[in-house]
């Protein structure tokens, strides 16, 4: 029988370590929502459109589910999306754009 043991830490930060992390959680969070908003909204729009009878090649372009396409998207938004973008690490926003592709993936796959 294999024995799997886990371990649990916790960080002793000093207040201004406690608003970074903070932060950094938030930014990948903003990221997430912002692209999962899109995404949804580019849905409806296509299944207003097609109730509408337009062809599609006429609906509204879909948005990359990709962590590629999603990032290209953030990228031409953030400065709008999160004015604040360059106070934190850019593999913030990546985090939540990575988290929400492999979420919309495994929901297109089931």
């Amino acid at each position: 029988m294999k024995t799997i043991q886990a371990y649990r830490f916790a960080l002793d930060l000093t207040p201004g370590q406690e608003r970074a992390v903070n932060a950094h959680v938030g930014a990948a969070r903003v990221a997430h929502n912002w692209a999962l908003a899109r995404v949804k909204a580019v849905m409806d729009q296509r299944t207003a459109e097609r109730s509408y009878g337009l062809p599609d090649e006429l609906l509204t372009p879909s948005l990359p589910w990709s962590l590629a396409g999603l990032r290209k998207a953030w990228n031409a938004a953030k400065a709008d999306a999160a004015p604040w973008w360059g106070e934190v690490s850019k593999e913030a926003f990546n985090t939540g754009l990575d988290a929400l592709a492999r979420g919309l993936k495994n929901w297109a796959v089931s």
